[in-house]
């Protein structure tokens, strides 16, 4: 398995924005988790709202990742965010640009951000947003595990599950 490192805070404005201003201090995978973001956002700049302590929010930092492997990052997280998922029971859908519905709901949304010196990406931060026991989302088309399956989960053991699904698939799409 491939090694990481993680730091957890209760509370963050945004864990992309603090691993793109900070990422000269941390390794390549990086995973910064938060309880709560006060200024979580997603594509286009758009908010991403949450309650606090209810669903995971999180962001990968990867570094030196070849520019022609771009597209490989985005298929190791669809895939391993939804065989997460399937081992949950929720067959979700990848929907455009970069996020999985089940139905018209929306599930789950990832953000990649990159800075990048020629063939290479310097600095790739991969943000995720999973809805998980969330109930309300006040007027947005969501939903959550919760909702989905009508129980309650406890977010630790869950994100555990979810990083050792995405480290399996980062082996199998980035060759590591």
């Amino acid at each position: 398995m491939i090694s990481y490192t993680l730091l957890e805070f209760d509370e963050l404005q945004s864990t992309s924005d603090f691993l793109k201003e900070n990422h000269s201090y941390f390794p390549h995978m990086t995973i910064i988790r938060a309880n709560y973001q006060t200024k979580g956002r997603g594509q286009f700049e758009r908010t991403w709202s949450s309650n606090k302590n209810e669903n995971l929010l999180f962001s990968i930092l990867l570094k030196n990742v070849k520019i022609n492997q771009s597209g490989k990052l985005k298929q190791w997280i669809m895939e391993g965010l939804i065989t997460f998922f399937q081992s949950q029971g929720i067959l979700p859908e990848f929907k455009e640009p970069n996020d999985l519905y089940v139905g018209e709901n929306k599930l789950a949304g990832i953000l990649i951000e990159s800075l990048s010196l020629e063939d290479t990406f310097d600095v790739v931060v991969i943000g995720i947003g999973l809805n998980i026991n969330q109930t309300v989302f006040d007027g947005l088309k969501a939903c959550s595990l919760a909702t989905l399956t009508k129980h309650r989960y406890d977010l630790h053991h869950l994100f555990k599950d979810v990083i050792e699904t995405l480290l399996k698939t980062y082996q199998h799409y980035l060759n590591v």
